[in-house]
Order: C-alpha cells, then sequence, then structure tokens
C-alpha cells in the first residue's frame, strides 16, 4: 500500500501530512486484526474446506480467541530514497511473475532445480530442486484468484476521479505534470529488451519497416 503524503481538502485545498509519520505499526496490526476478525465472524467461513469443520459454535469461538489474543504485524515505514525508488520496489511485485525464467537452471527426470537466495544465511544464493508437481503447486500459488484486483486505486487517484483531480493537485501545488510519451512498438521492444529488432545481427545492416519478419501490431 502506498499512502499519499497529502490530499484535497473538503473545500478543495492541498492539504500536507504533519510531521508526524501516517500511522504507528502497532496501531494499525490490532486495528487490521479487529475488522479481519469482525469479518470472520459475520461470515463464519469454513477455514478447511469441509462443510463439517468449525460448525459447531464452541469450535468457531474457540478459534476466534486464540486470534485475538496472537499479535499480528503490519509492516509500515517511511519510505527510502526516492518515489521511483518505491515505484521500482513494487513494480517487481505487481508487474512481474513469482519467479523469473534465469532463476531455472534445470528440468531433468521431473525433477526442477532453480534459485533462491536465503535470507536467514547471509543472503547466499542457493539451488533447490522439487518435483515438477511440487515446482508448479508452489508456483500457481501466486495466480491470483478469479475477480481479485491486484492493484487497486483510492481518493484522488480513483479511476473515476483521477483525471480532474489530478489536474487539480497539480495546480494546487504548482506543479506542471509532464506530458505522456507514447512509444512505438519498435521503441518499445528496444527498451524493454536494449536491442533494435530493425537492425540485422549479422552485417549489420537496417532493414526497412516492411521487411520485418514479423506482424507489427
Amino acid at each position: 500500500m502506498i499512502v499519499p503524503g497529502g490530499g484535497l481538502s473538503p473545500d478543495v485545498k492541498w492539504k500536507e501530512r504533519g510531521k508526524k509519520f501516517f500511522l504507528p505499526a502497532k496501531v494499525m496490526s490490532r486495528k487490521f486484526r479487529g475488522k479481519f476478525l469482525y469479518y470472520l465472524k459475520q461470515a463464519k467461513l469454513d477455514l478447511n474446506g469441509s462443510q463439517e469443520y468449525l460448525a459447531e459454535l464452541s469450535q468457531f469461538d474457540s478459534l476466534l480467541n486464540t486470534l485475538y489474543h496472537k499479535d499480528w504485524y503490519v509492516y509500515c515505514k517511511r519510505p527510502f530514497k526516492t518515489t521511483l525508488s518505491v515505484l521500482e520496489y513494487l513494480g517487481r511485485y505487481t508487474h512481474r511473475v513469482a519467479m523469473s525464467n534465469h532463476r531455472i537452471i534445470d528440468y531433468a527426470d521431473g525433477i526442477v532445480s532453480f534459485k533462491w537466495r536465503d535470507y536467514k544465511d547471509g543472503s547466499q544464493e542457493k539451488v533447490m530442486k522439487l518435483p515438477a508437481l511440487e515446482f508448479m503447486r508452489r508456483f500457481l500459488l501466486h495466480a491470483l484468484p478469479p475477480q481479485f484486483t491486484k492493484i487497486r486505486h483510492y481518493g484522488f487517484l480513483g479511476s473515476a476521479v483521477k483525471a480532474n483531480k489530478l489536474r487539480l493537485c497539480s495546480k494546487l501545488l504548482n506543479f506542471l505534470r509532464p506530458e505522456k510519451i507514447v512509444l512505438s512498438t519498435l521503441e518499445l521492444i528496444k527498451k524493454l529488451i536494449g536491442i533494435d529488432i530493425t537492425v540485422c545481427p549479422s552485417c549489420g545492416h537496417t532493414l526497412s519497416k516492411r521487411a520485418l519478419p514479423l506482424t507489427l501490431p
């Protein structure tokens, strides 16, 4: 979650955040615990995938009491470095798959070998081997369930009001927003993979767009 450092007040003025940080992490964790368990109590979800599990009220109440007495943790810290650093950090989780191809070393005899980093052991890079089905199971744990939205926007960033309110925020802050840069297909490919596909890798001759061996959208 990213929380902006200010917002629009009811009288349509920009209001900066105070000098103190957004919220104490302990308060956030208790609030989250309370909200989560409140709605769990309302839903009485079947946590074990069985219709019989927690059917008895005593079992359900016992579970809730246990959860209420546990400490819940919410990770909360100030932004580090620059705004761009924050966006790049979150981008690794919001716009990438669970594992990049270069981490997969080998697949043989039904066993997948891949690299992983053990942060408990001085961030050493190690190799793990798993049966293919177990590897697929773990990988698919990162696939979102149906109708689950990965990224949501609220406040002045909400889809219905973003265009007008961002323009208003820029005006109140006396900030000129940069124009959106639209890249062509060829420019986008070069930016993403660092290769100019209009140049022949063998002779260095520049091909015309019509001669390219692919259909551009």
